[in-house]
């Protein structure tokens, strides 16, 4: 069996299956098992693992506000694939000279390595349904770390992609409660809200409205007004100060943890905010996110918070970001 490439910025997008894999790496007829492994699980394969390379190169840290790991390595020696090749995601690195490279490549991609010194292979269902799989090989040895070092960037930002898109997998695996996805359509939004999430709109009068659950404590608020300003650094960050505030019992935004950029979200432009908020009565913080979104004459404001004192924070935020990217504005006159 062959593999079938297109080179596009000099990674190799492979449709098929790689070349005949032998031992342990046989592949049958068989029917594609799934894949297993949490969403931040990522195998690292080897003849020789140098897990500092990795780590210096490939991981990427969040401060929520405490630094944490977005990803967690498993290093495996590539006598060891048979093991763990059903991981939903797996990265490959060596030569030319190691049996597993070769194995893995055709005589078109060995050429094309040759050629190039370094080449980048991205491939999906390898052993497993699902599963990504990542192949750097170098023509020689000596240029493995030079190699990892030249596609780094690309690497990173194919696994932060995927690791979204697990979680994403994971989020909509279960139902959703359609009653209350029923009730948010009267105030003119939708999300995809998973059950065990309430709502609560005491002051639906007064534009506000928020769902929440517990265990961690999670909630996801909405807001509109008439905007009657320009969109700026300092309105967005003072606005939803005041609406925390009234609302959230006094929330605020740690400013120096808090950052913007511009945006343009579901066909609106508007600024992000990724920070820190703060409650001093509560002794309570976490991180947030938030859109200001201008349409017409009007700014919605979408905002995600969540709190997890002295746990693992990156799943169930990340969690909240594909809730809200499920967010749409409808007419309440929509059946």
């Amino acid at each position: 069996m062959n593999i079938f490439f297109v080179k596009t910025n000099n990674i190799y997008l492979c449709f098929g299956v790689l070349l005949l894999v032998l031992g342990s790496l046989s592949l049958s007829c068989t029917k594609v098992p799934p894949n297993i492994g949490r969403s931040r699980d990522i195998v690292i394969i080897s003849s020789i693992i140098d897990t500092s390379l990795i780590m210096n190169n490939l991981q990427i840290y969040s401060y929520l506000p405490q630094k944490e790991e977005l990803f967690s390595f498993l290093f495996v020696p590539d006598i060891s694939i048979k093991k763990f090749n059903k991981f939903h995601t797996i990265l490959l690195y060596g030569s030319l000279e190691d049996e597993f490279i070769r194995i893995l490549l055709n005589p078109e991609a060995e050429e094309a390595t040759k050629s190039d010194t370094f080449s980048l292979f991205k491939l999906n269902n390898l052993w497993s349904k699902g599963q990504l799989a990542i192949i750097l090989a170098v023509s020689n040895p000596d240029y493995i770390q030079s190699g990892l070092i030249k596609y780094k960037n690309m690497i990173t930002e194919i696994l932060e992609d995927n690791y979204y898109l697990r979680v994403k997998e994971n989020y909509y695996s279960n139902g959703f409660d359609k009653k209350l996805k029923k009730v948010l359509r009267r105030f003119g939004i939708t999300f995809d809200v998973k059950k065990r999430w309430l709502i609560d709109s005491t002051y639906k009068d007064e534009n506000f409205i928020f769902v929440h659950a517990h265990f961690p404590d999670r909630s996801v608020f909405f807001y509109k007004e008439k905007i009657k300003e320009e969109l700026t650094t300092s309105f967005v960050m003072n606005k939803r100060d005041s609406l925390t505030n009234k609302y959230y019992n006094g929330d605020y935004i740690l400013k120096d943890l808090t950052y913007t950029e511009k945006i343009e979200f579901k066909n609106m432009k508007g600024i992000k905010l990724n920070g820190v908020w703060q409650n001093d009565s509560l002794v309570a913080g976490g991180p947030f996110v938030s859109y200001f979104l201008v349409a017409k004459d009007t700014i919605y404001i979408i905002d995600g918070m969540l709190f997890n004192p002295g746990e693992r924070k990156s799943d169930y935020f990340t969690a909240l970001k594909v809730m809200i990217n499920s967010f749409k504005l409808i007419n309440n006159t929509e059946s």
